[in-house]
């Protein structure tokens, strides 16, 4: 899977309400929205197969970015107890509560029906999620993974940063490109639990992210130029050579290339972003769907869509495709994710506070800012 927020803490992007967001943060919220819909649509089994294995390019890279340019240096770096804490509340606990009703839900399908999941012992799910990685399907809830994943390496990208910051651009980003080659070089070795290596290889990403913002590039990207044909073409080419990727699984191919098509394709899909926020239709649906990108991670696969797998399966014998599925995951999810939100003492979920002037925050960030 991916992903990834996905995704999916604490910045302006979370202290602004709905209303009030600048535009640039209306984008990345829309960039967020675009990026979870990929997601669902690749679990749901999007075809052509072509189109979403080029999806998987660059949409969990897309949300490493967004971590980065949402990351706030002045809140974070001298109070890293501060971002432990928030992490925890708004990564960690929507993970283990997603992963436990994900458990809990497979168990009743499994009492309903005993060929389902028949070679899995009914222990064996609760270690994956102790573990916090994918465990070759043993997660049931797969794409959870990238909560894990995504405190890791907000922990690591803010640790590096605090004694970097300051330093010339050329050392941060030699810097970050040793963490993300050495991730690469221990995931040929081994899967490290809560997807430490994937982190380590997500660092690159996240600074491309936080240079965006430091240098407030994102203002100055723009929909129709020669830079658009050109990333394009680097996406394309970088895309159509490298082989398979899915960084869950740490399947980089050739690394220059993965890096290169996840960075052109995320910088195209916030050109198209733009293009789409002109939309008022497009710009408050994505932009809706964005701010709920956390409820549509953790539910759309542990819930919706293992529901609808067992109905295909042992009811209906019968796939629904892969459009009625993604309907059905993304509606789900933001009704359950309202239904949460309104039953007392289940904001924990969600990773929300007790206080009620808080502001509608989503996954990839409350996640990652």
């Amino acid at each position: 899977m991916q992903a990834p927020d996905t995704t999916s803490a604490t910045t302006a992007a979370e202290s602004a309400s709905a209303t009030s967001r600048t535009p640039r943060l209306k984008v990345i919220d829309m960039v967020r929205g675009i990026t979870i819909l990929l997601v669902v649509v690749g679990h749901a089994g999007l075809t052509p197969v072509v189109l979403n294995d080029m999806f998987r390019d660059f949409r969990l890279p897309l949300f490493f970015i967004v971590s980065g340019y949402l990351f706030s240096a002045s809140k974070y770096f001298d109070n890293f107890t501060a971002l432990l804490r928030t992490r925890i509340f708004t990564l960690v606990v929507p993970y283990l509560s997603a992963g436990f009703l994900c458990y809990l839900l497979w168990l009743i399908l499994r009492t309903l029906e005993p060929n389902h999941s028949p070679g899995i012992a009914w222990h064996e799910p609760m270690q994956a999620i102790a573990l916090g990685t994918y465990s070759g399907g043993l997660l049931l809830n797969i794409p959870i993974w990238f909560l894990t994943c995504l405190f890791v390496t907000q922990i690591i990208f803010c640790l590096s940063m605090r004694y970097l910051s300051g330093r010339p651009l050329l050392l941060q980003l030699a810097a970050m490109l040793a963490l993300s080659l050495s991730g690469y070089a221990l995931s040929t070795i081994v899967f490290l639990p809560w997807n430490i290596d994937v982190a380590l290889v997500a660092q690159l990403f996240v600074f491309i992210g936080y240079q965006l913002k430091q240098h407030q590039l994102l203002s100055k990207i723009r929909v129709f130029n020669l830079g658009t044909l050109v990333w394009m073409a680097l996406f394309l080419t970088a895309a159509y050579l490298n082989s398979y990727v899915d960084m869950n699984n740490r399947e980089y191919g050739n690394l220059f290339l993965f890096y290169t098509a996840g960075i052109a394709g995320s910088l195209l899909a916030i050109k198209m972003t733009q293009l789409l926020s002109r939309s008022r239709f497009f710009a408050a649906t994505l932009t809706y769907i964005g701010q709920e990108s956390l409820a549509i991670l953790i539910f759309h696969y542990g819930i919706f869509i293992l529901l609808l797998n067992f109905v295909e399966r042992f009811v209906f014998d019968s796939y629904l495709g892969w459009f009625p599925t993604t309907v059905i995951a993304v509606t789900g999810s933001l009704v359950l994710s309202l239904v949460v939100k309104r039953v007392p003492g289940m904001g924990f979920v969600l990773g929300r506070t007790r206080k009620k002037a808080s502001p509608p925050r989503s996954y990839v960030e409350r996640a990652v800012s």
